[in-house]
């Protein structure tokens, strides 16, 4: 086979593809020779923040993947997360095509998911980025232990609800979007000069969560414009393939809740609120004050399920508080008029056996000490009084 041509597929002249290179140098031969083998039509840009020439003495001789158009550039090794960061900002900065998309060495592109988006993207000028669904795959063990590349023992599945990001002001988009609805929204197609620019704000703020610099990316791309959600096939990634950064990141420190004690969260999510606020401001305009706001429950709704995960790990959770928090909530939603409502209260009020804390469903009964009543009968008396 010879290497394709720009326009090969009718779209492979307009898209770009950035692959993002730490190491695991592997999984990058494997992601170039299925894309060898399956004369891929776009452009790649490989960024390699690796910490010695593995990638480079892999990608030196263009002979070796004829079918796959690549520019390899050498970058400093990703020591930190600013030099990632960097790395990601000048990347981008070489792009010359109008659309480009993310791509990591453990995943696969379905090629065909690629055409549609750019050619929806080419006619939908409101559209800022294009997709379709994505899917998991697990790698059975292998026998020498080693990195799990190849086998027959491969399970997958589809992932999450397919749903397009649709609405005509940036608040309505950003409310929609999760991380439930986000795990192929990363690696989308999107118009390269604004997704540029994000990741020149990412560089800039240069946070220490990992995880926030993703949403902090899904926000920017919803306040950009919609996202259409094709119905097929975009992407299909690997979970158990070792070396993942947002691994790592979670090993040094911890889940959702334990990342919220971390030193610099307040520091980052203030720069995360004031970015991504500024930049809905700006969107629908509106006060900075209300876009903060809308930045702000927008994360609350996306990360409370993850955060709900973490915390059942915690000792002190049982299983049977989220039934007790949630009845309770519900009761405590009710209008202030209901029957239900008053009578729970009188009874969570009067009844001196139930817990004040039963409302959290960490302790349900309680023993009034001896007296108690005869102890509060000043202060009641006290209170009765007219000034």
């Amino acid at each position: 086979m010879t290497r394709p041509s720009p326009e090969s597929g009718g779209a492979g002249g307009e898209l770009t593809i950035v692959l993002t290179l730490k190491d695991r140098v592997p999984y990058t031969r494997r992601w170039m020779e299925y894309a060898d083998s399956s004369a891929f039509p776009f452009k790649v840009l490989v960024a390699d923040g690796g910490s010695d020439d593995g990638a480079r003495s892999l990608l030196s001789d263009k002979a070796r993947y004829p079918n796959v158009d690549y520019e390899y550039v050498r970058y400093s090794a990703d020591r930190t997360y600013a030099d990632y960061y960097s790395k990601m900002a000048d990347a981008l900065g070489r792009v010359r095509t109008p659309f480009v998309a993310l791509a990591d060495n453990d995943d696969f592109i379905v090629a065909e998911s690629l055409r549609k988006s750019v050619r929806f993207l080419s006619a939908n000028g409101d559209y800022f980025s294009c997709g379709g669904q994505g899917a998991i795959f697990w790698m059975g063990r292998q026998p020498d232990a080693g990195p799990a590349l190849h086998g027959r023992e491969v399970e997958w599945k589809c992932t999450r609800e397919m749903r397009s990001i649709d609405g005509d002001t940036a608040r309505a988009r950003l409310r929609t979007v999760s991380v439930s609805k986000s795990d192929t929204f990363y690696y989308d197609v999107k118009r390269t000069a604004e997704t540029r620019r994000h990741f020149e704000i990412v560089r800039d703020l240069n946070l220490n969560d990992l995880f926030l610099v993703e949403h902090l990316v899904w926000y920017l791309a919803a306040i950009a414009g919609k996202t259409k959600r094709l119905e097929h096939l975009h992407l299909a990634r690997q979970q158990d393939a070792p070396g993942s950064s947002g691994a790592a990141h979670a090993q040094r420190f911890g889940d959702w809740f334990g990342r919220m004690l971390v030193a610099s969260w307040s520091e980052d999510f203030g720069k995360f609120v004031e970015a991504a606020g500024h930049a809905l401001a700006e969107a629908d305009k509106i006060t900075n004050e209300e876009a903060v706001r809308c930045v702000i429950d927008t994360y609350r709704a996306a990360v409370a399920p993850a955060l709900l995960s973490d915390l059942m790990n915690e000792p002190t959770i049982s299983p049977s508080m989220p039934a007790v928090v949630g009845l309770v909530r519900r009761l405590v939603n009710l209008p202030e008029g209901s029957v239900l409502r008053r009578a729970a209260r009188a009874l969570y009020r009067r009844l001196g056996w139930i817990s004040l804390d039963i409302v959290y469903g960490t302790e349900y009964f309680s023993i009034p000490v001896p007296d108690a009543r005869r102890d509060f009968r000043p202060i009641r008396e006290f209170l009765a009084r007219r000034n």
